[in-house]
Order: structure tokens, then C-alpha cells, then sequence
């Protein structure tokens, strides 16, 4: 059949867009551009929320910059059913352990030490036991602990504090009935986050345990306090131009 002239030979419910193309393709066009913009908001938003939680669960604390206590304690959750929000929570309580046997690991002899990361009330949140460490060894990096949560401070302050026999005989059984303990051994340290007390952290059978605790709370939670500086043994001579002071009882 002849087609007047004039007249297209395209469907008429085809209308032509400017510069001979038509809406439809137009319109086609607009849809297959916002697609893919959608697509690459998508990945971008993917590969940034992968790059957060790859690159973060074995950070804390930011160079000088505490870790916040809301992401070192127990979830509101948690706390609900133990009535107890001021606890470390498991996820560090493991990174603090990590960072205390990667850091012994780096020292010349490699000593072995057992490791016990407790809750403020006692209860064991995390441990860790290299291979080579003695029963001894374990034992006393957990009465470390004990220690802390017993005297709310380190347990070399409280060997410096109580340096003659007759102060530690006294002691010896205290905190026994509730299962804490008093022990005069450096390498039990608080951890202590705004002014709370989550937990404590007590590490035996080393050469350095005290430092090795001090390390790896400050890799994972950032700057502490300064360690208690040993003193002369009680009784020894005191050093020229100081008198000798009696430990408080």
C-alpha cells in the first residue's frame, strides 16, 4: 500500500524527540543512567562500610585518644541482665590479651606467661596461657588480678606499700573468704576507663609481667597511668640525703 507523502511510516503512537530521536528512547536512556548511578552509590557505600569493619575491631584506642567506654563495656543489653554496665566486654578483654602475648612474643628470650583478663566482680572474661608456662605461673598471674580488684590498684603498689614481712604475713589471708586474694608481686594492673573501674588484668610466669600488662592496655585503650616505681627492700639503707619511711599499715 503507498504512504501518502507526509506521512511516516513509524507506529503514531511513536512520537519523535528533538534531533530525530524519539522520547521513548529518551526516556530510556534517562532510566539506564540513574540505574547505574544507584549501582555505584551502591558500591561505593559496600567497599566504605567493608573498609570500616575490616580496618577497626583490633582498634581502641586512637594514639593519644582513649577508647571510649561505651565500645570497652558490655552492650545495654548485656547490662540489663547482669544490672552491671561498668564491665569490660569479651571483644576486648581478647584484644588486650592478644596485645600482651604479641608484645612478650617480641622480647628477647620470649618468655612464656599466662594471661587473665577479669570482670570487676572475679569472673575470668578472657585468658591465655603460652606454651611453657608452669602451674606456678598461672597461679599467680591470676592472684595478680584478684589482687587489683581487691586493693583497687596494682599489685606492685601494693608490694611497695607492704615491703616488710610483718604487713604481708597479716595480710596473706585476706580476701581469701571471697575469693580475691593479696598478693606482692608486680603484673597486676586495674583497667580503668573514665574513672571506672571494668575490670583488671593480672599476667604471671614472665620476666616482665608488669610491663607486658602496661603495654598491651595501652595498645588496646590508650595512655595509662605511669607504673609504680620500684623502692629500696625494706630495711636496706636509705640513699644519701633521704631518710627511711616506714611503709603505711
Amino acid at each position: 500500500m503507498e504512504i501518502p507523502y507526509g506521512i511516516s511510516r513509524r507506529s503514531p503512537n511513536t512520537a519523535r524527540g528533538p534531533r530525530g530521536k524519539d522520547s521513548r528512547g529518551d526516556e530510556k536512556g534517562k532510566n539506564m543512567t540513574k540505574r547505574t548511578w544507584l549501582f555505584r552509590t551502591a558500591v561505593i557505600a559496600a567497599v566504605a562500610v567493608a573498609a570500616f569493619a575490616l580496618g577497626t575491631p583490633d582498634v581502641w584506642a586512637q594514639g593519644a585518644t582513649p577508647a571510649p567506654f561505651i565500645k570497652v563495656t558490655v552492650s545495654d543489653e548485656a547490662a540489663k541482665r547482669t544490672l552491671m554496665k561498668a564491665v569490660i566486654n569479651a571483644d576486648t578483654a581478647r584484644a588486650i590479651v592478644d596485645a600482651c602475648v604479641e608484645w612478650q612474643k617480641a622480647q628477647p628470650g620470649n618468655g612464656a606467661i599466662a594471661i587473665f583478663v577479669l570482670s570487676p566482680t572475679g569472673q575470668i572474661i578472657d585468658s591465655h596461657q603460652m606454651d611453657g608456662v608452669v602451674p606456678i605461673g598461672a597461679e599467680t598471674g591470676l592472684m595478680k588480678g584478684k589482687t587489683v580488684l581487691y586493693a583497687r590498684s596494682s599489685s606492685a603498689a601494693v608490694a611497695q606499700r607492704f615491703r616488710d614481712v610483718d604487713s604481708r604475713l597479716i595480710r596473706l589471708d585476706l580476701g581469701k573468704e571471697e575469693g580475691l586474694s593479696y598478693y606482692f608481686v608486680g603484673g597486676g594492673l586495674p583497667i580503668v576507663v573514665d574513672n571506672q573501674l571494668i575490670g583488671a588484668v593480672g599476667v604471671g610466669g614472665g620476666n616482665a609481667d608488669e610491663q607486658c600488662a602496661y603495654q598491651a592496655l595501652v595498645k588496646v585503650l590508650g595512655p595509662q597511668p605511669p607504673l609504680t616505681q620500684a623502692q629500696p627492700p625494706a630495711g636496706a639503707a636509705p640513699a644519701q640525703g633521704q631518710e627511711q619511711q616506714r611503709p603505711p599499715q
